[in-house]
């Protein structure tokens, strides 16, 4: 076989770096996620839905933590403590009502649900600003021109692959969406302008992950990312119905579409995270052949 040949049938997308474990994880969680948003539609205190509620993001935080070393080494120590801080405060701003759903009677209680989930949102702002300087600071010290190029034709190595534009867009989305349940913590009995902050701030986490995953269709597979894309659409829908009609009883039909489109988004995106271990599995096969 000529060395013309071998370079022809060399595979030309490279496999998704992330570790089958922490696609395991992860895909688990927002699973048990979105399942524990169909358990509360018919009992808004069902203890089974808060527990799902709660064991759900712990594990999404717990599979960021399995992938220490590679996000450390990318995007830095700052930004990836952050990260994890703030998806842990946001996995335990359901745990009071996973311990005792009454909690969610008592106005104590919701405010905590709400602050905690705010600042584990204005956490994951900060995370993308630093990212933000990160890349700044790389693209200073090496021009993008000089990058060497993946089989995909992305930089390789720890380079920060999203753009700008989509850094900027998650982390103003992240800050407007924590300012709205944090503004919701401080009225727990309803706050249409708290909604409609965290409907904006959901919307714009959408575009900067829409324009993030456009161009990694190769690698992650087409239908893992129109998979990522519809759940997040679909989740940011729900936080729209809550800034419409934020007076809605949580017994009402109004609560159950949105509960509905809380489930159905994070069932979505399980799927599409076990579509991109699909897609690595693929790829590596391809290598190894």
């Amino acid at each position: 076989m000529t060395q013309e040949t071998q370079s022809t049938e060399r595979p030309l997308v490279a496999p998704p770096e992330v570790s089958y474990a922490v696609l395991a994880v992860s895909a688990i969680g927002f699973a048990l996620w979105g399942l524990g948003w169909f358990a509360l539609i018919s009992d808004h205190e069902a203890r089974l839905g808060w527990t799902l509620e709660f064991l759900g993001p712990l594990l999404i935080a717990i599979a960021i933590i399995m992938g220490a070393a590679r996000l450390v080494a990318r995007i830095g120590r700052l930004a990836f403590v952050l990260i994890t801080v703030g998806a842990l405060a946001g996995a335990f701003s359901t745990s009071i009502f996973a311990l005792s759903p009454t909690n969610l009677e008592t106005v104590s209680g919701i405010r905590f649900g709400y602050g905690a989930y705010g600042v584990g949102l204005l956490l994951g702002a900060c995370a993308l600003g630093a990212v933000l300087v990160r890349k700044e600071a790389e693209l200073t010290a090496a021009p993008a021109r000089s990058y060497p190029p993946c089989p995909v034709g992305c930089p390789c190595g720890n380079i920060i692959h999203a753009s700008f534009t989509s850094l900027g867009f998650g982390a103003a989305g992240l800050l407007v969406w924590g300012l709205g349940f944090s503004h919701l913590a401080t009225e727990p009995g309803g706050s249409e302008f708290g909604w409609v902050l965290s409907a904006v701030g959901s919307i714009l986490v959408t575009i900067g992950l829409a324009t993030h995953l456009a161009h990694l269709g190769a690698r992650l597979g087409r239908a893992a990312v129109i998979t990522a894309i519809a759940s997040a659409v679909i989740w940011s829908l729900g936080y729209v119905m809550e800034a419409i009609n934020p007076s809605a009883g949580v017994l009402s039909s109004w609560y159950t579409d949105l509960f509905i489109c809380y489930g159905v988004g994070h069932l979505l995106t399980a799927i599409s995270i076990v579509l991109v271990g699909r897609r690595k599995s693929a790829l590596e096969a391809a290598a190894r052949g």
